[in-house]
């Protein structure tokens, strides 16, 4: 029986569920029989009042065997593969009949009967269930709908020493799994008083997922148990219908025959939403139906600030979901298209993988990886579309030519996680995600100032609701969507263990160059950026210094990384440009045959022109892709065992996702969200990849501005949404005028030259060209004669564009004056034609006349992030402790000496745990199953955990609470899973 404070813990939550919810408290009478935990009268009752012309339709055939009839037909199909919950979806046909099990909540105000027959829905709980009369087995909490079970419920208060996972094997693995308890529930709900864990399958405790709202989970209401969410929220009767309806999903068995002709089969599974998309799905449907309820209209923009490791594609699966089946108090569908954009790799796999399982909506969901496909869904009106980020221009273009498809209701949910390596229209996308200078482009991407953002600034998005996915906010795209309606941070992502914390520490490197030019060099002006960037990349393309640096990771490969995820471990290495990459990939090629090691290596990257030999480098020939590979893309060669170094220069820096990769080399400075992205390439999960398979080396000593990246985004966005000022349009204006570069009579001439010159030249007018080209011409030679000053002309020319950002921003929330509306033409073309920049092409040529004179690579240290997630979340109780990898000595009194040693322990707390251990082991109960099964392993450690619960019970009876509460007692790897082996190794000794 529950001690006393869980017991006033599940006498609360049953309470409000009678109390706030309505759920019916079964009496003695009621219970259900035990083979299939069915409430046949529940049932009956609910099919009768809802559907009493199909009960009649059967009744002509069965008479009085009806009810017998549909009862048997139900468990006929429990008793099949397919899951209770989608029959219940689905309905159950019995004789050519079909019966609805429960009804969903209706998605418009069309019928007063469906609202009706919705309320006959009849939710039903039973506490401490004993579900199996062979033994006393029973469960703390069970919920009915319409007397179908749908939930089991185990909880602990951690007050009397209980956690969450003791509550998992307690009354999960333990038990008698074949009972149909344990198979007919769509959920299994494992609950303390402070953290929640569910699972679809109660049958291994790594099927449990967090379920927590937050990272401490705080009550909402003064009364109420952390957990509120869990019986607030989860359990309310709109929420289960809609998990049935909507959030439910189910993946079916799949068998793979592999190249040896092994059959490799995944069996079928169900799909439950974490805490958090659960939670955002329901909060984005909500938002709008209000707004389109209250205004009748969209044109709204919302941030879901989402860290990896999110399960961002089901998300955005749940979220058009959830928008296609919303409607309006005028029963009109609130949205006439739901447009997902992704990568093209997640186009492929990940978001179509996600989007098929939704059985309910596959003769809806569309997906366009081509222009062609995409308009004909549109002028289809198709429902959902799935296209690349690619096509965000090519619909917006569409969109605002087509009056048909402007009068449209559409919602764009935008990924912008993955970078995608396809040209201008990606880079539009990506720069409203990423704040100045964070993003570095590729040498053959042409700069393309309009972004997504100052694109919808532009257009009339009345009939819009644009949704964008990122997980590092920027002041833009805060400024822009406003601040996130739902945030799952990194910090939360690592503690409750779906991504791995890649900057615990970093090893650290400096690398020292000496530049100087064999010739006096022009006086040119070049972007500042440019330059630096120009004579960094030719420092660390030097072969000596890569020669160097090649060794390095060559022997820390051999050392660290080979042996990681169970000798699969592959590396990252990341150049500063492409010929720098180039010459990586070659040296480390020639030094792993040399030394004879079996590692292979690969170079992704955009092709190019060599600077030097004017021959074309190309990805597919580097790596024999067409010779070797058969034509398939790099990132599905670099999945083969025997390539474990992948070389980049850009490409895959983001967007790639490999979880074998479990070090990276960074031979290239990154910062600011571009750190994130790039070192993020190893957080990815697997079984067999643990926090110390990490490993990060910095060849640029950049550690600490890599750490304040990701510190800086570890709970949400740093950002708030600030209001416009268009105060600062005129502060920006007058200061220009000060400047006294032209006053105010000028600019006006200036822009009217240019209004003039661009309506002739639609009448191609070169005289009127030519005129407007002088015009140019005078204002730079004026611009350099009142300006001499190099900075002062770099200060005048960053006012125009600062102005030119935050003018198509701020104009859609004020009426501007003229001279403002008349000063952004100025400000656009002025920008960038009063200064005559060197070219890229001069600046290359200059370059080669610059060479490295001295060069040397510095080991610094290996430095570690104070600001840093320290470890997952652990439950307590058996999560901290379960698994630990430290066996016991041959005798019990070997072990407790070892014991003492290892955790200094007093020789008093020694005498306690030598009782403690014989007191459990000498339980007949126990005796019986440890000899029973004594070569079971898997069954020895999963009885582990009830040992764990044995042993607390000692320390409470003997009021040492202190203990339970103590580290080194409850950790993993501790005093009491230590206890637990112990205890096992004595029976089975005896036993033998």
């Amino acid at each position: 029986m529950p001690s006393n404070k869980e017991t006033l813990f599940q006498n609360h939550i049953c309470a409000f569920l009678e109390r706030e919810h309505g759920y019916h408290a079964l009496t003695k009478a009621e219970l259900p029989a035990q083979d299939f935990h069915i409430i046949e009268s529940h049932l009956l009752a609910f099919i009768q009042a809802t559907q009493p012309d199909r009960y009649a339709e059967l009744h002509t055939v069965f008479g009085l065997k009806t009810d017998d009839e549909i009862i048997r037909t139900l468990k006929q199909a429990c008793a099949k593969a397919k899951p209770l919950w989608l029959v219940m979806r689905e309905g159950l046909q019995v004789r050519g009949v079909k019966f609805e099990l429960y009804k969903p909540k209706p998605r418009s105000a069309t019928s007063e009967l469906q609202h009706q027959h919705y309320q006959h829905n009849r939710f039903s709980y039973k506490k401490e269930y004993r579900y199996n009369l062979n033994n006393d087995e029973r469960v703390d909490l069970v919920l009915w709908l319409n007397g179908l079970p749908i939930i089991v419920v185990e909880l602990k208060h951690e007050d009397e020493g209980q956690f969450v996972d003791d509550a998992i094997h307690s009354s999960f693995l333990t038990r008698d799994l074949n009972n149909s308890l344990y198979r007919l529930p769509f959920l299994y709900v494992a609950a303390s008083d402070t953290q929640v864990k569910v699972a679809t399958d109660p049958r291994s405790d790594k099927h449990f997922r967090w379920f927590n709202a937050q990272l401490t989970n705080t009550a909402q209401t003064h009364g109420e148990y952390p957990i509120e969410h869990l019986y607030r929220d989860a359990f309310a009767k709109d929420t289960i219908a809609r998990y049935l309806e909507h959030f439910l999903v189910y993946a079916p068995a799949k068998q793979e025959i592999t190249a040896t002709g092994e059959v490799l089969t995944e069996p079928a599974f169900s799909i439950f939403p974490r805490y958090h998309q659960l939670r955002a799905s329901r909060q984005l449907a909500e938002r709008v139906r209000l707004h389109a309820n209250q205004h009748h209209r969209l044109g709204l923009k919302y941030l879901v600030n989402h860290s990896a490791g999110s399960g961002k594609t089901l998300t955005m699966a749940w979220m058009a979901d959830q928008l296609d089946s919303l409607y309006t108090t005028d029963n009109r569908k609130v949205f006439d298209n739901i447009i997902i954009l992704t990568d093209r790799k997640s186009l492929d796999k990940n978001i179509r993988d996600d989007l098929e399982r939704f059985t309910h909506l596959k003769s809806k969901v569309h997906f366009a990886k081509r222009s062609s496909q995409l308009a004909d869904f549109l002028a289809k009106d198709r429902d959902i579309i799935v296209s690349t980020i690619q096509k965000f221009g090519y619909i917006q273009d569409k969109i605002q030519q087509s009056e048909v498809l402007k009068s449209r209701r559409i919602a764009f949910l935008i990924d912008e996680a993955h970078r995608s390596q396809d040209g201008k229209l990606a880079l539009k996308m990506r720069k409203v995600f990423t704040a100045e200078g964070e993003y570095e482009e590729e040498e053959d991407e042409t700069p393309n100032s309009d972004d997504v953002a100052a694109t919808l600034e532009k257009l009339n998005i009345s009939n819009q609701v644009c949704v964008a996915f990122t997980a590092t906010p920027t002041p833009k795209t805060v400024a822009f969507f406003g601040e996130p309606i739902d945030i799952y941070s990194e910090e939360e992502a690592i503690q409750e263990g779906y991504i791995l914390d890649v900057v615990q520490h970093i090893v650290s490197y400096k690398t020292l160059y000496h530049l100087q030019s064999k010739k006096a060099l022009p006086d040119k002006e070049f972007s500042a950026g440019v330059v630096a960037k120009a004579l960094r990349d030719l420092a660390f393309s030097d072969d000596d210094l890569i020669q160097y640096k090649s060794e390095v990771i060559v022997k820390l490969f051999k050392e660290q990384v080979a042996a990681s995820i169970q000798g699969r471990g592959k590396a990252m290495v990341v150049a500063s440009s492409r010929p720098a990459g180039y010459k990586y990939f070659q040296t480390l090629q020639t030094i792993l045959a040399e030394k004879g090691l079996p590692y292979k290596v690969l170079f992704a990257f955009s092709d190019y022109t060599d600077p030097k030999t004017n021959q074309s480098i190309e990805e597919i020939k580097v790596n024999q892709l067409d010779t070797l590979h058969d034509g398939r893309v790099i990132e599905e060669v670099f999945e083969q065992d025997d390539y474990r170094i992948l070389v980049v220069a850009n490409k895959f820096q983001t967007g790639f996702d490999q979880p074998l990769l479990s070090a990276m080399f960074l031979d290239k400075a990154v910062k600011g969200v571009n750190a994130i992205q790039t070192v993020s390439r190893l957080n990815r999960k697997r079984a067999d990849k643990e926090q110390d398979d990490l490993l990060v080396v910095d060849f640029t000593n950049s550690s600490e501005a890599i750490f304040k990246a990701f510190n800086q985004f570890r709970k949400c966005s740093p950002y708030q949404e600030q209001e416009p000022d268009k105060a600062v349009l005129e502060d920006i204006y007058q200061q220009v005028l000060a400047m006294g570069a032209f006053d105010a009579a000028a600019i006006q001439h200036y822009v009217n030259a240019y209004t003039i010159a661009e309506k002739e030249a639609k009448q191609r007018n070169a005289e009127a060209d030519a005129l407007f080209s002088n015009t140019k011409q005078a204002y730079r030679q004026q611009f350099n004669q009142h300006l001499p000053d190099v900075e002062a002309r770099k200060a005048y020319i960053a006012l125009l564009r600062r102005y030119t950002k935050l003018y198509y921003f701020i104009a859609q929330f004020f009426t501007l004056e003229s001279h403002l509306h008349e000063f952004i033409v100025f400000a656009e073309v002025m920008a960038n034609s009063l200064v005559q920049q060197g070219k890229v092409s001069e600046l290359k040529l200059l370059l080669k006349h610059i060479e490295l004179v001295k060069g040397a690579v510095l080991y610094v240290d290996t430095v570690s992030n104070s600001g840093g997630v320290k470890e997952p979340r652990t439950a307590g109780g058996v999560g901290s402790g379960a698994g630990g990898k430290e066996m016991p000595s041959t005798t019990l009194e070997d072990a407790i000496k070892a014991l003492e040693t290892k955790f200094q322990i007093s020789k008093e707390d020694a005498i306690v745990i030598r009782e403690i251990c014989e007191e459990v082991a000498a339980k007949a109960e126990i005796k019986h199953k440890i000899a029973h099964n004594r070569d079971n392993i898997l069954f020895l450690e999963q009885y582990e955990p009830t040992l764990h619960s044995e042993i607390r019970m000692g320390y409470m009876d003997r009021d040492l609470w202190g203990q339970l509460q103590n580290p080194i007692y409850t950790d993993k790897g501790g005093i009491i899973p230590i206890m637990g082996k112990i205890i096992i190794q004595q029976v089975v000794q005896l036993a033998a």
